[in-house]
């Protein structure tokens, strides 16, 4: 090795920063003896490796001159064994903003130093999206038509004209992409020839998943002209965070970055044993002030660097976590919802783990949205004719205010969904009534089991005409009582085209086919249904409301609920199986009756008062076209269908 001279430098900006005549590296250890920086050249020799100078706060610092961005460098950690330190082990600098990968098999090997970055974007306002439309950046684009080969399944193959335009056509305003952070496949995958396709195992905070670029080496820059696409066609992007835990696993899992530097630091530990409130063999201590600032620091790099409109947190309940549980007012949670440049970004929950007491749906402050499962589960159960789940469909198109107006939010806090990455598809929901998981090596013993699924009559695929009928009528049934629920609608990436995964709810490690959109089935029916719809909201104001309207209590707006014979309706109304009824919302001089009819005969809804009626949606047909214009005080509804009509004309 060469002989390296290294100065004290400074240890206020973590990570490595390139400046003049050199670069400065900053790292977190309050437990280490001792950290260096070990350098690489292009052949990935290791030409130095530098003991860090200086100590201040926890944070060892040093300047080494003579070199610039693109030097590859690892850390290296000198402490007690017994707290998971080995001087042996090369890591990855935890702020590491571009990595270097072994050439043999793409795994993230050395951090490398980047130029400094100017913020392309500091002041972004927030918005209230009209639809999120959940994607995987290869699921989507892998077997998307009229794709280059070579193009598919890239951050530029997500940006393409084709693919925005399609977006575009449904009424999409946001995307919310699974996983981008770098993550790595977990060891008991490869032992079984399967791969971490979904990306929930994150080794590299701050960095771009190389995999998904057309060149690895640019995929920093790849990432950001997708961003910029989006940007361009007015469609925001989400990213899908996994702060909760990382790619280490349990105590017998590789050592990567975290634990090698700080073990006791960034995981939550039980005594001896790694904390597991994620299932994934260890949970990041949320609670240590450094970690804290880690997360600030790494969204507000996404939101500055790439320019980034929001988050969506993987197993958010994790964060708020305090040695008592769950806490709405963590610091962390508050830290993110005050940060100057975070507060005006999409700050979206997954409110679960898998720890204690972890499920906690409406348990969130402002201005944190939240997945809502209750409102997948409940228009599930409606459509599939559970009893007594009329009411529970009522709160759903209410908004969830039991859940959400308690803590002051609003109906946008609630994102309702039929279908997400995990779990069944749409067209899977209709098609079978048990998961179909054996592809994934563990006996179909993964995946949920309460999926309040229905085959239709047929376990899987049919030619029998009435069972696809019906399968149809009962995806836009769903279809339709989703966008017509208060709140903020997500739909899942190929449920427009008829994708299957084939039974299998747990698609995790099918990065092949099964796991991918197949878009030969799209008939364009729920393409021109969800362009319906999402123009009804766009034009209609009673789908904006900022708060939550109970009964007739507001001058201006009003929600009302009858049954089919224009009955307000009574308590026995509310539990009767298959009983049709109406939600009328009123909104100034706009007014918008739902008819929900799931029984298996037409039925002759009398409408609430007399007036011309403008029929605008009729799911029973294909793409929600009504073959009847307008109405005066009935309108018949076919058997297992929504109709809605407005007493003003909307050109949808």
């Amino acid at each position: 090795m060469k002989k390296q001279q290294i100065t004290t430098g400074t240890w206020h900006t973590l990570g490595s920063t390139a400046c003049d005549g050199g670069v400065n590296f900053a790292v977190y250890s309050a437990h280490a003896e001792q950290l260096d920086i070990c350098l690489y050249d292009e052949q990935d020799r290791e030409t130095a490796c530098l003991p860090l100078p200086a100590n201040d706060y926890g944070i060892w610092h040093g300047f080494v001159p003579g070199i610039s961005a693109g030097q590859r460098y690892a850390v290296r950690a000198h402490g007690p064994q017994n707290l998971y330190f080995d001087s042996q082990k090369r890591l990855l600098d935890p702020y590491a903003k571009a990595l270097h990968y072994s050439p043999s098999d793409g795994q993230p090997l050395r951090s490398v130093v980047t130029h400094p970055e100017s913020p392309v974007c500091g002041d972004r306002t927030r918005h209230e999206p009209g639809l999120i439309y959940e994607a995987h950046v290869r699921g989507l684009t892998q077997q998307f038509p009229e794709l280059a080969e070579s193009l598919r399944g890239s951050y530029g193959a997500l940006a393409h004209t084709r693919v925005i335009d399609h977006l575009k056509a449904l009424g999409v305003d946001t995307i919310e992409l699974l996983p981008v952070q770098t993550f790595v496949d977990e060891p008991h995958l490869e032992a079984k020839a399967l791969s971490n396709y979904w990306g929930y195992n994150p080794v590299a905070f701050f960095v771009p998943h190389a995999a998904y670029a057309q060149n690895p080496a640019e995929a920093n820059d790849e990432f950001r002209a997708m961003v910029r696409a989006f940007h361009d066609a007015n469609i925001r992007v989400v990213l899908d965070v996994v702060f909760n835990h990382t790619a280490e696993g349990g105590a017998d899992g590789p050592v990567w970055s975290f634990r090698g530097i700080d073990n006791p630091t960034y995981y939550r530990m039980e005594g001896e044993h790694f904390a597991n409130y994620t299932g994934c063999g260890n949970t990041i201590n949320a609670d240590h002030p450094m970690v804290q600032r880690l997360i600030i620091d790494c969204l507000r790099h996404w939101a500055e660097a790439y320019e980034v409109d929001g988050f969506r947190f993987d197993l958010g309940v994790t964060l708020g976590r305090t040695k008592h549980g769950f806490c709405a007012q963590h610091p962390l949670l508050c830290r993110i919802a005050d940060d100057h440049l975070l507060k005006d970004r999409l700050l979206i929950s997954e409110p679960w783990d898998v720890g204690p007491d972890g499920y906690r749906l409406g348990g969130f402050a402002p201005p944190w949205m939240e997945w809502n499962d209750r409102c997948r589960d409940d228009l599930r159960a409606y459509w599939r004719g559970e009893p007594g789940a009329h009411a529970a469909l009522a709160r759903r198109l209410h908004g969830s205010s039991e859940l959400f107006e308690r803590s002051g939010r609003g109906p946008q806090a609630s994102v309702n969904f039929i279908a997400a990455h995990d779990g069944f598809v749409l067209d899977d929901l209709v098609s079978y009534a048990h998961k179909h998981n054996h592809a994934n090596g563990e006996g179909n013993a993964d995946g949920h089991d309460h999926n309040l699924s229905d085959n239709m009559g047929c376990e899987g695929t049919t030619d029998d005409p009435e069972i696809l009928a019906g399968r149809q009528r009962r995806k836009r049934a769903l279809t339709t009582t989703l966008l017509l629920c208060q709140g903020t609608p997500m739909w899942l990436a190929g449920d427009e085209a008829g994708n299957t995964q084939h039974g299998n709810n747990n698609a995790y490690c099918q990065d092949n086919p099964t796991g991918w959109v197949d878009w030969s089935q799209n008939d364009g029916d729920l393409a021109e249904l969800l362009n319906r719809l999402t123009q009804l909201r766009q034009r209609t104001a009673m789908f904006h409301q900022s708060i939550f309207v109970h009964e007739d209590v507001h001058e201006d707006r009003s929600v009302c609920w009858f049954n089919h014979n224009g009955d307000a309706m009574h308590e026995e109304d509310w539990h009767c199986s298959d009983a049709p009824f109406t939600m009328d919302w009123c909104t100034g001089t706009e007014r918008v009756c739902a008819l929900f009819n799931r029984s298996t005969d037409s039925v002759n809804f009398q409408l609430p008062e007399p007036a011309t009626w403008q029929v605008l949606i009729d799911s029973s047909t294909f793409g929600g076209r009504p073959t009847q214009r307008t109405c005066n005080d009935t309108l018949i509804v076919a058997p297992q269908s929504v109709a809605v009509v407005s007493n003003m004309e909307i050109d949808l």
